[in-house]
């Protein structure tokens, strides 16, 4: 996968509902709440999420992310999270896109939230390590 690939990618991602995303600093985490169609651009090796000019926004260092992972486990609850995660040259976690509210009131799987992700899955040709770049 190029960079162009990895901006679909992204962008795939930021098109949905109730997505987290947490940026690992390396000594710590931070984790956001995006807005469904949150602005994104790349410029040079650097990816921008989010409004500059408000309260938050991430720079992701393409040249640094390897591979993008599609995880779905079992928590200890017995409930199934799905994410998607961006690894770097390192083998650590860069970002991941942790896709929320999977489940209604009565702890039930929303499907419709489980076929968006399924839905991105797919597109991407159904395997749960892309290489994108750098190893």
């Amino acid at each position: 996968m190029t960079n162009a690939m990895t901006e679909k990618l992204i962008y795939d991602i930021l098109s949905q509902d109730d997505v987290i995303l947490s940026i690992n600093s390396g000594s710590g985490i931070c984790e956001a709440r995006v807005e469904k169609n949150l602005p994104f651009r790349i410029r040079e090796q650097w990816a921008t999420i989010g409004h500059e000019d408000k309260s938050w926004h991430i720079h992701l260092n393409l040249e640094e992310v390897a591979e993008a992972r599609f995880v779905t486990e079992t928590r200890t609850n017995g409930l199934i999270s799905y994410s998607i995660r961006f690894i770097d040259s390192k083998g650590n976690l860069a970002m991941r896109a942790n896709f929320v509210k999977m489940y209604d009131n009565q702890g039930k799987i929303i499907q419709d939230r489980v076929a968006k992700y399924d839905e991105i899955f797919k597109k991407y040709g159904e395997e749960e390590i892309i290489y994108l770049g750098r190893k």
